[in-house]
């Protein structure tokens, strides 16, 4: 689970930049002098000051040493004033003396607080004395300038000369950090504290990751100051379910965090794996975490938060008011940070509360971080803090039936939203709270949620179903129909269609311009190559890999970032318009237009609790209608529908009134509106994933548990399932595969021996029996060698038996085939417990090294390089079965991601010989000019008429992905 109201933006409370940093203003001006090189090579100059000089080296934008007048009256004293007044930004060894420019001196060794930097503070002079802070590499340069302005030289004093100038001088060698180090640092981190405000986890985590490599090479593997990036880097991986990527990372961070020079470190990692916690749904041990967060915090809290130490009540706000004072008590950045993050781990405490229903603590927890925000004006971030506070207390209203109350908190957060993170996500969800608040009827609540889908359809993203279901209510029943089939597609399957989007403008541009198809597969090579050298890495540094492993590994991120750039790079110069080919949702008007004549498209939605609605697009108009029964009962229905058939040998009753009170449901609430269409294509979400409509009986049938006499939709039209419109209109857009091959085949694997399977999963021992227990399929080679007769294809394109292995599949060009055809084992997660997504099974290699690589999953999919019309999944449960939480299982949207525009998918246990004639009628109607539609309905309704295949557990399993390509009368063989 992720719980979005609990994540939005902690990123204030430990990864913004902090108000003041190493760097220092830009100067106002004076005279500029050199003054020599950094320990990185680098020429710097001094830019005078009123009051001293700012120094600049290299291509820095922001001045790497500020040299100002010191309080004391010796250097040393002037130092370890210093070390106090600098302590926020600063962590500082005591000063040690030193000689700088020939006058006495005083140093001090120090990491910058935010990202563990190595910096300095160097104090010199007599009579009057220099104060110079800035990063180490730096450091000659101030010795240098502190000389010049001394008056000690023109240009450049001598040498620092000292013992304790010496006993830095390996350190600066080996620290010396570039001119673009620390700048590109604090880009990444920016950038990824916008991302995680605004939501946008993949990118937050792309930053952070390139954050901690660029530390991890600066500063060495594993250095206690990376500590913070680690655990940004594994939140963002939790935001995504990542749950075992980001236990790793907190792992690694956890003993470095309490050696890191950020005092606050360890406070951020209780708040960061509590906020993990509640992702995933564990209540006691996310509130146990904020509780020992907000602890950490208050030892650095302004004296007025902190007043009364440890016996500050962390479950009572009562005790906190007299202590609040309407004044700015945040006195430097790092007092600011803590009082964020106590605001922060009350409020998300408040959220994990009011999921779990224990709504009065909750509303304590939620006031005391409102009391702290008031007693602190002027705190940095407070638009958006108040936001997500106003968020909080608008939800828990909500949850008390306080209609005014939560109506008006929301309110207040979209602004502070709109003001912060203008058209954001968290701005556009805020507004879907709002409107779910106040009802569908509320006069303000279809204004609301136009205003909502408009951002969300920007930022090209969706939303759980249950939070776009007040709007599509609001707007259904304020007649606003399009806009009411814009809001629906918010909620389904907004990964499959992104995924199919991109995919499919690829394929767009590639035909445009042959040009940019090599563009395409350069940039996609280049960020897979970047991220499994991350993943290279992070293993080697989890296995202990020396410094110079590391280093080599580096060079590899290194080449294979400036490659990814690159990339990116010259695709946008081939194809500048890819970007606006993706979206999300469909406007009516573009869904309509996407439509052949005599098309209809269906879309239903399935809200958790109450009725959904049904939309019905043919021939330049949408109607709408609630669906004929609630989310639970349609559930129902499913699952007994599906029980009737998924043994797959028809041996049980086919329940016919199911599958009719199915179909009155879902599509005759629309009438004489059915009986004009000729084809049918659907859009679901929830159960409703799992079924096959053909199946649906559109009649009241003779008997309710019998197939017999039965009138299906088979028999009506032909149907295709779709991920969504906007599928429909990205893979029309795409056109046809311009593959010059018109088929290739692998299936029929040779089963795995149980010992080699046994020794393959020494840990899952009942994962080896699953897999060494899938028997021989003669019916699939039998499958493919008359899909290949009837294709024209020679014996080179068919990978049968031992032929058939991943690597065989690796060798393959597939692009070079219109249509790739599987005929094998499909195998979910709940057959072979080894497995965390769905699988199609190839022969184990005979020199392989164990018997995982017969399994065919979605990350060996992702590398195929496809241009398909078609690709043949002829696999028991390829398309998910129950288990499918998208509109398409793992494994088949990675075949729509690498270029597929159409699947065919099975829903259960497949009969074989049924498998072999469905696929291989297919394949002729379609050679015989039909669209992949009518060729697969032909070939059912072949399934159907025979005696003893009318029962829907042989036939209906079968269900087309995608739009279905048009049929091409009197076209044959080669140019299918």
């Amino acid at each position: 689970m992720r719980a979005t109201i609990l994540i939005l933006g902690l990123a204030l409370a430990a990864c913004a930049r902090p108000p003041e940093s190493a760097f220092v203003p830009v100067s106002s001006g004076g005279a500029v002098t050199e003054v020599g090189a950094s320990a990185a090579g680098e020429p710097c100059r001094m830019a005078r000051t009123n009051d001293g000089g700012d120094i600049w080296c290299g291509t820095w934008e922001s001045p790497a040493v500020r040299i100002r007048r010191g309080d004391g009256a010796t250097a040393m004293g002037a130092a370890q004033a210093a070390r106090t007044t600098l302590a926020a930004r600063l962590d500082c060894d005591a000063p040690r003396p030193a000689t700088s420019g020939g006058m006495n001196g005083a140093l001090m060794e120090c990491r910058r607080r935010q990202g563990g930097w190595p910096a300095f503070v160097l104090a010199a002079g007599e009579g009057r004395i220099w104060l110079a802070e800035g990063v180490l590499s730096a450091l000659p340069a101030a010795d240098r300038a502190i000389g010049v302005l001394a008056g000690r030289s023109g240009t450049a004093s001598a040498p620092l000369s000292s013992d304790a100038i010496a006993l830095l001088a390996q350190r600066l060698s080996r620290e010396a950090i570039s001119s673009g180090d620390i700048g590109r640092f604090d880009a990444l981190m920016e950038i990824g504290r916008d991302a995680n405000q605004a939501e946008r986890f993949p990118a937050s985590e792309t930053a952070y990751r390139a954050a901690l490599a660029l530390q991890d090479r600066a500063l060495g593997a594993n250095n206690p100051n990376s500590a913070q990036t680690m655990m940004l880097l594994a939140l963002q991986l939790s935001n995504q379910g990542r749950y075992p990527e980001a236990d790793a990372l907190f792992n690694r961070a956890t003993p470095l965090a309490a050696r890191a020079a950020d005092p606050l470190a360890p406070a951020a990692l209780a708040h960061y794996r509590a906020l993990a916690d509640a992702n995933r749904g564990r209540t006691e041990p996310a509130l146990a975490g904020f509780a020992r967060a907000a602890t950490l915090y208050r030892p650095f809290l302004p004296p007025e938060l902190r007043e009364g130490g440890a016996a500050l009540p962390a479950d009572s706000g009562a005790a906190l008011a007299p202590l609040l004072v309407a004044r700015d008590v945040v006195p430097d950045p790092l007092a600011q940070r803590a009082t964020i993050g106590l605001i922060e781990a009350r409020r998300n405490a408040a959220a994990v509360l009011r999921a779990a229903g224990r709504g009065a603590e909750a509303q304590v927890a939620v006031a005391d971080a409102q009391r702290i925000v008031a007693a602190v004006p002027g705190l940095s971030g407070a638009n958006l803090i108040s936001a997500r506070l106003a968020r909080t207390s608008g939800a828990l209203a909500a949850g008390t039936g306080e209609t005014g109350l939560a109506d008006a908190r929301f309110a207040a957060s979209a602004r502070g939203f709109a003001l912060g993170v203008p058209r954001s996500r968290p701005y556009a969800e805020t507004l879907l709270l709002r409107a779910a608040a106040i009802g569908p009827t509320a006069g303000e609540t279809a204004g609301i949620c136009r205003e909502a889908v408009s951002v969300l359809r920007s930022l090209r993203e969706g939303v759980e179903a249950r939070r776009i279901a007040p709007c599509v209510d609001a707007l259904a029943l304020a007649g606003q129909v399009d806009a009411a089939f814009e809001a629906a597609q918010l909620g389904q399957g907004l990964v499959t269609t992104t995924q199919i989007g991109r995919a499919a403008a690829r394929l767009t541009e590639s035909a445009r311009d042959p040009a940019v198809a090599g563009a395409f597969r350069r940039r996609e090579t280049a960020e897979r190559t970047l991220a499994a050298k991350y993943r290279e890495r992070d293993a080697a540094i989890a296995a202990g890999a020396n410094r110079g492993e590391l280093a080599a590994l580096d060079g590899g991120i290194g080449a294979a970032e400036a490659e990814a750039v690159d990339a990116d790079a010259a695709l946008q110069s081939a194809a500048p318009g890819f970007a606006q080919l993706v979206q999300s949702s469909a406007t009516a008007s573009e869904a309509m237009a996407a439509l052949r004549p005599g098309e209809a498209l269906l879309l239903v939605t399935e809200p958790e609790g109450g009725r959904g609605w049904s939309f019905w697009a043919q021939e330049g108009r949408i109607t709408v209608a609630r669906i004929g029964a609630d989310t639970a009962e349609i559930n129902r229905l499913v699952a007994e529908l599906r029980a009737s058939v998924e043994d797959g040998n028809g041996e049980k009753p086919f329940m016919a009134g199911t599958a009719h009170a199915l179909y009155q449901a879902l599509i005759g609430v629309h009438g004489a509106r059915v009986g004009e269409a000729r084809a049918l294509l659907v859009v679901a979400e929830g159960a409703l994933l799992s079924l096959p409509f053909p199946m649906l009986v559109t009649a009241p049938p003779p008997d309710a548990r019998s197939h017999e006499g039965a009138r299906f939709l088979l028999e009506a039209m032909p149907v295709t399932h779709l991920p969504s419109p906007a599928s429909l209109i990205a893979l029309r857009r795409s056109g046809n595969s311009a593959a010059g091959q018109a088929w290739v085949g692998f299936g029929a694997p040779v089963p795995v021996p149980a010992s080699y399977a046994a020794r393959s999963f020494p840990a899952q021992p009942s994962c080896g029996r699953g897999l060494a227990s899938l028997a021989a399929l003669p019916g699939a080679a039998l499958e493919l060698r008359v899909a290949g007769q009837i294709m024209g294809a020679n014996a080179s394109e068919q990978r049968l038996g031992a032929a058939f292995t991943l690597d065989a599949l690796r060798r393959t060009r597939l692009r070079d085939y219109r249509v790739v055809h599987f005929a094998t084992h499909g195998v979910l997660p709940s057959d072979l417990a080894c497995l965390t997504e769905p699988a199609i099974i190839a022969s184990a290699a005979a020199n392989g090294p164990d018997a995982t690589q017969a399994l065919l999953t979605s990350g060996t999919v992702l590398e195929f390089d496809l241009d398909a019309d078609l690709v043949m999944l002829s696999a028991c449960n390829s398309g998910g079965g129950r288990a499918a939480g998208e509109s398409l299982s793992t494994l088949a949207r990675s075949f729509f991601y690498s270029g597929a525009r159409g699947l065919l998918l099975t829903h259960w246990y497949v009969n074989d010989i049924a498998a072999a004639r469905t696929g291989a009628v297919m394949l002729l109607n379609m050679r015989n000019g039909d669209g992949s539609a009518e060729a697969l309905q032909k070939a059912q309704l072949g399934i159907f008429r025979l005696r003893g295949g009318s029962h829907p557990a042989f036939w209906a399993p079968f269900a087309l992905m995608g739009p279905g390509q048009a049929g091409r009368p009197g076209v044959r063989q080669a140019a299918l």
